[in-house]
């Protein structure tokens, strides 16, 4: 009889367990919607690599840019941004794209002049007066003549962004004139345009990575630098060095390039997004570069130990004049010079 009992007791509690189990499967609440899982299995991904402080108006380009891909897309591309060159820097970038290792940079128009020669226009000194006009070169008719000679290398450009014009900072002595720069070794990028400007008042053009600037300033492997403010600020070369003279010389902008093969993998709705999401940014972008320079000057400004020097107009015009013989190099060296022609008619004299 106990054994009975005992069966029966356990024939019950089993019973009861397998009933409560059916009915918390037929009656169970459904889990929560995780949005962030929307789309997972279609979702299409773009790593964006730049080499820059996100704290930079290229930098706070590539965010804004990724935002309004999302938004625009509804979720279904997701741009991961990948600044300081935390995945690829300024030497290697370019080849990582052609080969498929990342799907778009944003490299310095300078850096891809061994590649396009007639990129080397947008280096030439004293080619621009104003933001208005580098605005309405590089996102005109020009400026799309330009990306298009990126077919070869199965790449694709979707536009140029702007940083500002660009300043001399030194580190032992100030540049009143041009012919401070005598004996100097200034970092360039590597344009042979840019090289010709320094050869011309008698400096030594000294082409090296953009993340190797502040070590080499701090130990003397270079003597000065050019850049915009936003970029002395934001990389602290300001702290490896003394002197500054606001020359605005020439422009420091960028090329935003996808891989060619991948963007053509893409749903011609997804490009749409793309580009539209790449125009509103470009617009957004040139007027937080001005105003990210004008701050970033003021901060300057505050710095102990730190000059800064504005050229006079007379000199900036013997500078000018003294690089004149650059402009012959390169309509020597450059295929189509129909484009510093077209650029000519639009800026002042």
């Amino acid at each position: 009889m106990k054994k009975f009992i005992i069966g029966t007791i356990v024939t019950v509690l089993l019973l009861t367990i397998a009933i409560g189990v059916q009915q918390g499967l037929l009656f169970a609440k459904p889990l929560p919607y995780d949005d962030e899982q929307k789309g997972l299995d279609t979702q299409i991904t773009i790593h964006l690599s730049h080499v820059v402080a996100e704290n930079t108006p290229k930098g706070q380009a590539a965010s804004k840019f990724a935002e309004l891909v999302q938004e625009k897309t509804n979720g279904e591309v997701k741009v991961h941004v990948y600044p300081n060159s935390s995945l690829f820097n300024d030497e290697n970038e370019f080849q990582a794209l052609e080969n498929g290792e990342v799907e778009m940079i944003i490299p310095t128009f300078s850096k891809m002049t061994s590649y396009i020669p007639n990129l080397q226009v947008l280096d030439l000194p004293y080619l621009f007066n104003t933001d208005d006009e580098v605005h309405e070169v590089l996102t005109g008719s020009i400026g799309e003549e330009l990306l298009n000679e990126l077919e070869p290398f199965h790449i694709k450009g979707l536009g140029f962004w702007h940083n500002g014009f660009k300043h001399l900072t030194t580190v032992n002595h100030p540049i009143h004139t041009f012919e401070d720069l005598k004996g100097l070794r200034v970092r360039t990028m590597p344009s042979k345009t840019l090289e010709k400007q320094f050869e011309a008042v008698g400096a030594t053009p000294t082409p090296i990575s953009f993340s190797e600037v502040f070590t080499d300033l701090e130990s003397n492997t270079i003597d000065a630098q050019e850049n915009t403010a936003s970029n002395i600020y934001s990389k602290g070369f300001y702290k490896v060095q003394k002197h500054m003279t606001l020359t605005k010389h020439g422009i420091l902008g960028y090329a935003v390039l996808i891989n060619d093969k991948f963007w053509k993998s893409l749903p011609p709705k997804i490009q749409k997004q793309i580009m539209e999401a790449m125009k509103e940014t470009t617009d957004w972008q040139f007027e937080q570069a001005v105003e990210m320079n004008k701050e970033d000057l003021q901060k300057l400004e505050q710095q102990d130990n730190f000059e800064i020097y504005t050229m006079s107009n007379e000199e900036r015009q013997r500078f000018k004049e003294k690089l004149a013989p650059v402009y012959d190099f390169y309509r020597n060296n450059v295929q189509n010079n129909d484009v510093l022609s077209e650029i000519e008619k639009i800026v002042s004299p």
